[in-house]
């Protein structure tokens, strides 16, 4: 039997998964369709605590997964009485599933937009990896920052860099210097022009948001 990796999905609905990760470049149905991929909407409303740990155990075991995906724990926490006991179930979970070689990526949103953020709940000590999101402002827009804070074995990047989505997929871009990320050759070049007065404010914020999209065009 063919292994079907497993994605359980707190937050959003098969539609907006498909739809979202269509807009990444990747084609989901097709996986799905093919048995390689299960997707299973939780509702934490309708999940006893201890429940959903059950039910992943026994759909690991049944499909001989090999990757869960749990989006996110911030929907999971819903369904506990309070957060000692997801620390507990989470722990017990990630040590059985490590035994039979699954990879487990769980996604926690922290609170906050741009600035200081705080964590719903700590499960680092549980990660043997620890990858941080966050937003940051920059040139008039809203930017994303992508940086590594731990990694169990081996060494890992300790920079920090600029990451977009887009239809390519997602795109990482350079260390920054200063601040949370480092200017392409294309934004110097929007900052030249406008610096020379070949473009006002206005068109150098529209122009560096037509960049920050993926339009290589936008210099011109």
């Amino acid at each position: 039997m063919e292994a079907a990796d497993l994605l359980f999905a707190f937050d959003e609905g098969l539609g907006t998964i498909f739809a979202r990760a269509g807009g990444l470049g990747i084609q989901l149905r097709p996986h799905v369709d093919a048995g390689r991929l299960e997707i299973r909407q939780v509702d934490p409303a309708e999940m006893s605590p201890g429940e959903f740990a059950s039910i992943v155990r026994e759909t690991v075991e049944k499909q001989n997964a090999r990757v869960v995906l749990i989006d996110s724990l911030n929907g999971y926490l819903n369904a506990m009485p309070n957060e000692k006991f997801l620390i507990l179930q989470m722990h017990e979970l990630l040590s059985y599933l490590n035994q039979l070689g699954v990879v487990t990526i769980l996604v926690l949103a922290q609170h906050g937009l741009m600035g200081p953020m705080q964590s719903p709940l700590d499960i680092s000590y549980l990660s043997d990896t620890v990858i941080l999101l966050r937003y940051f402002e920059a040139d008039g827009l809203v930017r994303r920052a992508l940086s590594v804070v731990k990694k169990r074995s081996g060494g890992h990047e300790y920079t920090i860099r600029e990451f977009r989505l887009g239809e390519g997929g997602v795109q990482v871009g350079p260390v920054r210097q200063r601040g949370p990320v480092r200017r392409d050759p294309a934004e110097e070049a929007l900052r030249e022009r406008l610096a020379r007065g070949e473009i006002d404010q206005a068109e150098f914020l529209v122009r560096m948001r037509a960049l920050h999209d993926g339009d290589d065009k936008a210099i011109t």
